[in-house]
């Protein structure tokens, strides 16, 4: 008998989740078809759990899923495997509500696509999150001011963004102010390190129209250190919780898709736990999830 183990679930990723009790009707109906899936997967593979794969934001809303889901549910995940994931958000996010970002295509002005990155609600979601990064710690500085993951609402007003203000603090920061609590499925974090990645942002005089100084530090490029470890430093050491960091120096945010040592290295998690699985209950369905 043949069994279909690789099932994909791709998302929009402009939308972001929002706290409890405000609408987010596309993020929302994403988890709930996510959540369907899963259990079509499992059900259609005679009840065996399955291992979810993420990469960026899908580890995101993979947490939350696993977070909202009973614990009698989440029996039907045996492992979350998470690449890349910006738990804590990133700083290079106030770059993109400031003063825009190509994300490395050539010859486009980032100002010229500012106004659409403001709008998409995952941008906002992915500001630096104050329950991990330092919020004494100056993360842009202008001439004037200076701005820490604890300043986000006056940041979006002073940049010319105030609409952004209210929901950032109603919508996004009682989701962010802390990581959810552990849940007792295990997950490995495969993260790059040694890619350059924004650490503080210093404007001149010209303001939010140029491009500003960059002063970098350690992540993948896109993600900060601290974000990307944010999961084992919350839940590190918490009885009944598994969580293993899977470290690749060199590697970036995007690259961990393609680069030969980061393949060879999730492809050996998943087989190392189906072969676990294997011993007691055989072949395993796994899910990954796609960023559009």
């Amino acid at each position: 008998m043949w069994f279909l183990t690789l099932f994909g679930a791709p998302y929009d990723f402009r939308y972001g989740l929002a706290a409890d009790g405000h609408p987010c009707d596309v993020a929302s109906d994403f988890l709930d078809d996510l959540k369907t899936l899963i259990e079509s997967a499992s059900d259609s593979n005679g009840g065996r759990p399955v291992i979810l794969v993420s990469h960026s934001l899908g580890g995101l809303f993979a947490l939350h899923l696993l977070d909202r889901a009973p614990p009698s549910w989440r029996k039907r995940v045996k492992h979350l495997i998470a690449l890349s994931a910006p738990w804590g958000g990133s700083i290079e996010e106030m770059l993109t509500f400031a003063s825009g970002t190509t994300l490395g295509v050539p010859l486009v002005d980032p100002l010229l696509v500012r106004e659409e990155q403001r709008s998409s609600s995952s941008n906002l979601w992915l500001m630096p999150s104050p329950a991990v990064f330092d919020g004494a710690r100056p993360i842009v500085v202008t001439p004037n001011a200076s701005y820490s993951s604890a300043d986000i609402v006056r940041f979006l007003g002073d940049i010319g963004f105030p609409e952004g203000a209210r929901p950032y603090e109603t919508r996004i920061l009682p989701l962010v102010e802390r990581l959810p609590p552990p849940f007792g499925v295990p997950v490995t974090c495969v993260v790059g390190s040694g890619v350059d990645t924004a650490e503080t942002l210093f404007y001149g005089e010209g303001g939010w129209d140029e491009q500003p100084e960059v002063a970098y530090g350690d992540g993948d490029g896109t993600v900060n250190m601290v974000s990307l470890m944010a999961l084992q430093s919350a839940w590190g050491g918490v009885k009944n919780q598994s969580i293993k960091v899977i470290e690749i120096g060199g590697v970036s945010h995007t690259s961990i898709l393609k680069d030969e040592i980061a393949l060879d290295a999730i492809i050996g998690e998943v087989s190392s736990i189906n072969s676990e699985i294997s011993s007691m209950i055989g072949e395993v369905s796994s899910i990954k999830f796609e960023r559009l």
